[in-house]
This record gives structure tokens, C-alpha cells and sequence, in this order.
């Protein structure tokens, strides 16, 4: 891929990403990274070391990835690519909402930060136009027993991109015309460091909202107001089967409510479900 212009972006700071002032969860513990394998396999690599709430955030990636393994390719400086650590009780309901909160809170990031109005599609892109815009990638796995804290026996890493300054030659020959950035359709010039840091805002205000008694259905009535898919035809691909449908809903676990065209309705977990086409 193409590299960006360097006059065009400058290295993230600790002051970018904590601008907002005092954070409630997040940011105890901050890594400015210039280049890793994966900011999601960083934190993941050092949950016995760092502190619930940290934040790792990369200027490139090597092997950024996306759900399912599928690869996330950005050139230098291009975007946000930062994820968080945190540690859970084994029956949180963010275990399964987190895509669903960090994808939400990606669209008020960038909402805020530019005049673009993002919208989330299923389970885990944030569009804007019908293209993507970003993604998230989050992964919860047990605690080994020597790292476990009192009730939080689950470690959860979410991860979160956000194209930035890319233009067109700047994507792969194969998503040239399914990916966008905020350059290419705001109004006004982008600041990503304004990005990154409403982000970061976002996401501690949206876990504060989660960890109220409503918090999780609040969350996922919020999102289903962003959502392009409900009442869209879908293709779907589930334990090598292929589905066709309407979607209908989405439950509070995430999943995709379809009505199937063949008759019937079925649910669809992002984990083990492809799209089709």
C-alpha cells in the first residue's frame, strides 16, 4: 500500500489520548507503541502485569487482525489502532455486549471529532456511506489461577480501528471500494489525535454506563439504533450452511435475529457466522 504523506500526521502522545481530563476505568496504565504484531496480542501477552483498564495504542501493526483471523493491513499514521485490558467477573454481561459497546463508542468518537456521522453493521464494523470505517476486535479468555483478582476470574481485550487519513490507493486492491476514511468524507480536515482521544472518552463513559443496573440494555437499544442491518435481506454462512433472510433483531447477547426465507427464525452468533458475498 501506498504511504501517507508524513506531513499529514504526527506520532500519538499520552496528552492526545487522555485530553478529555480524568477518566473513570480507563488509562492507569497507557503504551504508546510504534510499531507491534497486534495492540489486542500485547495486552493479552501482559495481563499479569498491567493493570485493569490499560490502554495500548499503536502508530502500525504487522498483524492487526480482524474478526475471524481476517487480516487489518494500515499504513503508518493512518488510523487509530488501540485496544483495552479488562478484567471481569465470569458472568459479566460484557463478555458478550463488548463489540457491541466498542463499536457504539467508535461512532460517537468519530461523530464528535468530524463531521461524519458513522453508522454500526453487524456484528462488528463501524460504516459510514455503506463502506467500512473501522472495526472491533474483542477477545475474553480465563484467567490462569495465580492472575486471578477476588471475583475477576475473566480477562477481556478489546480492540478497536478507525481509518483516518487513508485515501483510495492507500486500501488493498480488494477493499478499494468497500472501505472508507474519515479524510475521504468529512468536511474538514481530520485530527486524528482529536479521534483517538474522543475514543478513549467514549469508551471509559460507555463502560460507566455498562456497569449500571440498565446499563446493558440500554446499550444494546442504543445500538440497535445505529444499526443498518434490522430490516435488511442478509446472506449468511453458519457451520459450513448457507442462510438467507431478513434480519429482524438483534438479542442482548448480539446475536442476529433472522426470519429465514425458507420459513422459520434463527439466531446467528458473530462468532461462528460469515457473511456471505
Amino acid at each position: 500500500m501506498n504511504q501517507l504523506d508524513g506531513s499529514k500526521q504526527r506520532p500519538l502522545t499520552a496528552g492526545d489520548l487522555l485530553s478529555r481530563g480524568p477518566l473513570r476505568r480507563l488509562g492507569g496504565e497507557l503504551f504508546l507503541l510504534d510499531e507491534i504484531d497486534s495492540t489486542n496480542d500485547f495486552l493479552r501477552s501482559r495481563v499479569g502485569e498491567t493493570t485493569d483498564g490499560a490502554i495500548a495504542c499503536a502508530e502500525h501493526q504487522s498483524a492487526g487482525r480482524g474478526r475471524q483471523g481476517r487480516r487489518w493491513d494500515a499504513p503508518r499514521g493512518s488510523s487509530v489502532l488501540l485496544s483495552v485490558l479488562l478484567l471481569e467477573s465470569s458472568d459479566s454481561p460484557l463478555l458478550t455486549q463488548a463489540a457491541m459497546l466498542a463499536s457504539l463508542a467508535a461512532c460517537e468518537a468519530v461523530a464528535l471529532a468530524s463531521t461524519c456521522e458513522p453508522a454500526v453493521r453487524w456484528p462488528n464494523d463501524i460504516v459510514l456511506g455503506g463502506r467500512k470505517l473501522g472495526g472491533v476486535l474483542a477477545e475474553s479468555f480465563t484467567l490462569p489461577p495465580a492472575e486471578r483478582r477476588a471475583s475477576l476470574q475473566r480477562a477481556l481485550v478489546i480492540g478497536v480501528g478507525i481509518n483516518c487519513l487513508q485515501h483510495a490507493g492507500h486500501f488493498q486492491v480488494a477493499l478499494a471500494e468497500r472501505a472508507t476514511s474519515i479524510d475521504l468524507e468529512s468536511q474538514r480536515p481530520v485530527d486524528r489525535a482529536a479521534v483517538a482521544g474522543r475514543l478513549v472518552e467514549r469508551l471509559d463513559a460507555r463502560l460507566a454506563a455498562h456497569a449500571e443496573p440498565d446499563g446493558p440494555a440500554r446499550l444494546v437499544s442504543t445500538w440497535k439504533s445505529r444499526c443498518i442491518d434490522i430490516g435488511t435481506h442478509a446472506v449468511l454462512r453458519q457451520d459450513a450452511d448457507e442462510f438467507a433472510g431478513t434480519v429482524v433483531d438483534i438479542d442482548d447477547h448480539g446475536d442476529l435475529i433472522v426470519q429465514l426465507d425458507q420459513g422459520g427464525r434463527r439466531h446467528f452468533a458473530s462468532a461462528t457466522t460469515t457473511r456471505a458475498g
